[in-house]
């Protein structure tokens, strides 16, 4: 079975980026919000990548060390450009951001972890998908949270190859985070092939 390759022009990559800067922008301000001090975001980064490699080193984050140990909330995107939008944590990060977030006196009982970081994807998503939405002049609607609690790159992989159906896919990055980088995630933001432009096989 051949694989299908995306033909996108300069223009609608441009378009994609701009799109996950609005989005992601929106989400750096309810981050800095929730966590109660200034958050910055990196300049979103393009990649035209086999969807089976969706989970490849990310340019955000180039500790390699980080990646089997973080945490992941995706959700799937619906209207205007479709796709996958994600929210990956490092393991340190995602101590910082449940205790931010819960406040607890002592030891977190996971539940408690994975409804705090539900919760915490569904907050920093609806800004991203309702600032996307409007630029798009369009509805866009988040499907119910996916938390993948470990190893959430290569979950992140196997849902877009799974929505992708083995063609080649954009994926959109950036990392927020507090300057002293103990609150930090990263988005990533993957487009239906089907809605960038003509495919070939």
């Amino acid at each position: 079975m051949s694989e299908t390759l995306l033909q996108i022009d300069e223009l609608e990559l441009d378009r994609v980026r701009e799109l996950t800067n609005i989005g992601a922008g929106h989400a750096a301000g309810a981050f800095a919000r929730i966590v109660g001090r200034p958050c910055r975001m990196r300049v979103p980064t393009v990649r035209l990548l086999r969807a089976e490699a969706l989970g490849s080193a990310f340019v955000a984050s180039a500790r390699d060390d980080e990646r089997r140990s973080m945490c992941g909330v995706f959700f799937e995107v619906e209207g205007g450009l479709g796709g996958v939008l994600a929210l990956l944590f490092p393991s340190p990060s995602r101590e910082h951001l449940v205790r931010a977030l819960l406040r607890p006196s002592g030891a977190l009982a996971p539940e408690a972890e994975e409804s705090a970081l539900r919760e915490l994807g569904n907050m920093l998503v609806s800004h991203a998908v309702s600032a996307m939405a409007d630029t798009l002049g369009t509805r866009v609607l988040p499907s119910i949270p996916v938390l993948a609690m470990e190893d959430a790159v290569s979950a992140l992989a196997s849902l877009v190859a799974l929505r992708c159906a083995g063609a080649t896919a954009l994926r959109v990055e950036t990392e927020i985070s507090d300057a002293e980088g103990h609150y930090r995630g990263l988005l990533v933001y993957v487009p239906d092939p089907a809605s960038l432009g003509p495919a070939r096989t």
